[in-house]
């Protein structure tokens, strides 16, 4: 047997075929991502100018759109008889209703509702995506086709944040809404079109097994520290530091950018050294922005933080090359429904926590509330043990030669 063989950064396109199944994925992506980039670009002024919605609330909001993606495990069972790709249309199809109704919204209590038929769409597709995705990986490239994708993603999330920093002088904050969810749905449609993948083996309805506790662990930490910080970075640069709507989107667009460079590059150096040292980097980085934002009072070290967050958030897609890397075939969309939902255990209730620290201590202590889930999810990082797969090209050239 050969020792793993070190995969050249330089080759991370080589594996990433430009099918009719990638590029209606990729559109998906680009889309879904694109709306993402408005919603992202708009709601927080959008809650807190128009709708009237104070710090307390946010984590209230924010526990009832994530207790939709703690079901994920039962959408999971409920439609293991479809084609991932046809679940996957109707999500998105879901989601640009969800989020184009925004726009109609006038009041916290219809804030919440339509909240929730976004994130039935959005948490689904997130789910089926990760397997879309992993069915057109040859074997030890699975970071790059990740990596690829995120970085097509996040061109839509600059073309999104570009056009939203343009015209929503003009058009105003709900018109947006409305625009984003009309691009998702052309993408939705296009996905019903996704030829039948031979790589795609029937799923399990349901699936909890003790050897991907790892996993799971890992998924409920990442909620921890992905809501507190979805939850109250962005609304403490609009409720303290005041940062106005057209910043907000100039960061977002910074940060696209950035993410666009960095999401090949880390799905490469996935597939070159492993899932562990490049999660305890990103982890370790993500600790750093956290303490900023409970000592550092000064908005432009604030803003820079936010933007070294998202670069580094990227690599959390290497938890699912891990999953895929020690789950049986049947097990990896089952898996990564659990894992969704496990993370949406700590949504559900972490975003309540923060408000009330926000509420009686200052923000703050919710930020430093959100570090203590990194610091132990670095621990837990630490038990990853992975045998990094020699890609099928590189051994029959080591056969050979």
């Amino acid at each position: 047997m050969h020792a793993v063989v070190p995969i050249p950064l330089n080759s991370r396109y080589r594996h990433v075929k430009w099918t009719r199944s990638f590029f209606l994925i990729a559109l998906a992506v680009f889309a879904i991502d694109f709306n993402q980039g408005v919603v992202n670009s708009v709601s927080t002024n959008f809650f807190r100018e128009d709708l009237g919605v104070g710090g307390s609330q946010m984590g209230y909001f924010t526990a009832a759109r994530e207790l939709i993606g703690f079901l994920m495990f039962a959408v999971a069972a409920v439609t293991v008889s479809f084609s991932a790709s046809k679940v996957a249309a109707v999500a998105l199809l879901i989601a640009a209703v969800g989020y184009g109704s925004y726009g109609q919204v006038h009041s916290f209590n219809q804030l919440l509702l339509v909240a929730m038929v976004s994130s039935l769409g959005f948490h689904t597709w997130m789910q089926v995506y990760y397997v879309l995705g992993l069915s057109l990986a040859d074997v030890g490239y699975e970071g790059r086709i990740l990596g690829k994708l995120s970085s097509i993603g996040s061109i839509g999330t600059l073309l999104a944040m570009f056009m939203t920093f343009v015209i929503v002088g003009q058009v105003g904050m709900r018109n947006m809404f409305l625009v984003s969810g009309s691009i998702v749905i052309l993408a939705g449609v296009g996905l019903f079109f996704v030829p039948k993948n031979p790589r795609l083996v029937r799923q399990r309805g349901f699936v909890f097994k003790r050897r991907y506790w790892l996993y799971y662990v890992l998924n409920f930490l990442d909620g921890c520290r992905a809501e507190i910080f979805m939850t109250f970075a962005l609304f403490t640069l609009v409720d303290i530091y005041h940062v106005s709507v057209q910043s907000i989107t100039l960061l977002l667009m910074t940060n696209a950018i950035l993410m666009w460079f960095a999401a090949p590059r880390f799905g490469a150096w996935i597939d070159r050294i492993g899932e562990r040292p490049v999660l305890t980097v990103a982890y370790s980085m993500s600790a750093l922005v956290f303490l900023a934002f409970a000592f550092v009072p000064n908005v432009v070290v604030l803003v820079m933080m936010y933007a070294v967050y998202s670069v580094f958030g990227v690599a959390m897609i290497a938890r699912n090359t891990y999953l895929k890397k020690i789950a049986d075939p049947t097990d990896v969309s089952p898996s990564l429904a659990m894992g969704v939902s496990m993370m949406h255990v700590a949504a559900v209730i972490v975003p309540i926590a923060g408000s009330i620290l926000w509420q009686f201590f200052g923000y703050q202590m919710s930020f430093l509330f959100g570090a203590a889930f990194i610091i132990i999810s670095i621990g837990v990082t630490q038990l990853m043990r992975v045998r990094l797969p020699v890609p099928v090209a590189l051994a029959q050239s080591i056969e050979n030669g």
